[in-house]
């Protein structure tokens, strides 16, 4: 059977991974819910909706419990996505729901409404670096990263950044989801924990670690970006 993919949402990361499944199934169908969302689908030329899915009305319209295979619904809005993948898996017991989640407990919501799988961007782009660090391709990047020069030899501004949780920092005592490190345009790659191991854990299933005092996170981004989190955030705020 011929898979049918909609995609409820177009933000920044729902607009990479409208990419990347592209290149897998030519039926992928996105559905807007703004205006701005709406345009910027019609200048990348997909097929689209502009509808809110809240309406059972709507997400039959669309396909829900007819031909529709797969359903992402990866709004940035967490009650949202529950209330919608509940509707989806009352019309189609069978459909594949994927949905977006903010941290561990929006998870655990999201499988009990009857999703499928789950979606968090943060965990997929640590994963991704994960795994591309044994492809040699990766390799050159991170060589370039350390040597502070891109592909073609110019200076980079994206560094690897190790930031040591100080005494009385915003961080201590939060746990990952507490904190928004997308206003930073960063990427966590994972922590070292000094009250449990001397290892490196990953950011993945890192939701409810309590940070402290002491720890190191490890991040990647623009040199700006890291350095402006770690003055704000990780270093003393009491002067």
């Amino acid at each position: 059977m011929d898979r049918k993919i909609v995609i409820y949402d177009y933000s920044p990361s729902a607009r990479e991974l409208v990419r990347n499944l592209r290149f897998s199934t030519d039926s992928v169908i996105v559905v807007a819910r703004t205006k701005d969302e709406y345009e910027a689908a019609v200048e990348d030329g997909l097929e689209l909706f502009f509808s809110d899915l809240s309406d059972d009305k709507n997400l039959r319209d669309i396909g829900i419990g007819s031909d529709v295979t797969d359903f992402f619904c990866v709004t940035d809005d967490d009650d949202l996505n529950l209330f919608i993948t509940l509707s989806a898996r009352a019309i189609d017991k069978n459909l594949n729901i994927l949905a977006k989640a903010s941290d561990a407990n929006s998870k655990k919501k999201l499988m009990l409404a009857g999703a499928s799988e789950t979606i968090d961007f943060n965990e997929i782009g640590a994963n991704r670096i994960f795994h591309l660090l044994k492809r040699e391709t990766a390799l050159s990047l991170l060589d370039s990263i350390v040597f502070g020069t891109d592909f073609c030899g110019e200076k980079s501004e994206v560094s690897i950044t190790e930031i040591e949780v100080c005494k009385n920092s915003k961080l201590d005592g939060k746990t990952f989801a507490d904190i928004d490190y997308t206003k930073y345009d960063i990427i966590v790659l994972g922590i070292q924990d000094k009250q449990i191991s001397k290892k490196f854990i990953f950011n993945i299933n890192l939701y409810n670690h309590k940070i402290d005092v002491g720890d190191v996170l490890v991040v990647i981004g623009n040199k700006e970006n890291t350095d402006r989190f770690k003055i704000e955030c990780a270093e003393n705020n009491n002067g």
